[in-house]
């Protein structure tokens, strides 16, 4: 349900909504609004659930943004050590120079299909094992190359074919790192109380009480669960460094062909 935060933020709404009206029922049965004792006790504990249910909103939002703002980093880190790699390929001997680009323009069309996997495990696995193949042919036409070249360019070449690879990992280990489901645990089940005892010092039902509340409580959850889901919701990476990245790669593609046919 966290993959689809709007429809999970919907659910918590409808969930808050009705722990407002138990605690409503509960507080008329108990006829608590006629003794004042157990009413300031309960306002009391009511207005520190509230403050605890912002603070833990607070912690969670700031994490989920964290977390967003590292796998976009990562996102562009990767694309411009792709790039970077790709460009130090011209300075390879041939077979391998050739060879190895085309490599590099097809291990770019699969970090997009990763990325754009969303839900579908099959998809994302598969373009993942594609990524893994690629970087073994690269890592094996480089260690080819070492056999003959000890050359500070050659090196120069591997360090960043090197942190390409490592950068692979960095991402799918970024997109597999969510706010763990004991936090969303926490974070309802302080919220359902807070608002129960809410409900249980209301005076008269207002329609305006039981919605505003809940589905406060709700947009922030939705929100928080929308930067934490890669793939799903409204909030999204944007991918336009690498479909740049794969433009740029195309283009130069024709153009060496073009050059060796005029040659």
């Amino acid at each position: 349900m966290l993959n689809h935060p709007w429809e999970f933020g919907l659910l918590v709404a409808l969930g808050l909504a009705l722990a407002l009206e138990l605690g409503y029922r509960v507080g008329q049965y108990s006829r608590i609004q006629q003794d004042a004792n157990r009413k300031e006790q309960l306002g009391t504990i009511r207005d520190g659930l509230f403050v605890l249910v912002s603070l833990l909103l607070g912690f969670t939002l700031a994490l989920a943004g964290a977390r967003f703002a590292e796998r976009r980093s990562l996102l562009i880190e990767e694309a411009v050590s792709i790039g970077t790699a790709y460009l130090r390929a011209d300075t390879l001997p041939q077979p391998y120079r050739d060879h190895s680009r085309s490599l590099f323009r097809n291990y770019v069309d699969t970090r997009l299909d990763l990325d754009n996997a969303a839900l579908n495990l099959t998809r994302f696995n598969e373009a993942s094992s594609r990524s893994k193949r690629i970087q073994e042919e690269l890592w094996n036409d480089a260690t080819a190359i070492t056999q003959t070249d000890r050359s500070a360019v050659t090196a120069i070449y591997l360090n960043s074919l090197n942190e390409t690879i490592d950068l692979h990992e960095k991402r799918v280990a970024a997109l597999e790192n969510r706010i763990p489901l004991s936090i969303w645990l926490l974070i309802t089940c302080v919220a359902a109380i807070a608002v129960f005892s809410r409900g249980l010092t209301t005076t008269s039902r207002f329609w305006l009480t039981v919605v505003l509340v809940p589905i406060t409580i709700a947009i922030v959850c939705a929100l928080i669960s929308d930067l934490d889901s890669p793939s799903t919701g409204w909030i999204r990476l944007d991918h336009r460094v690498i479909e740049r990245l794969k433009t740029e790669l195309s283009v130069d593609s024709r153009s060496t062909v073009q050059a060796r046919l005029g040659q």
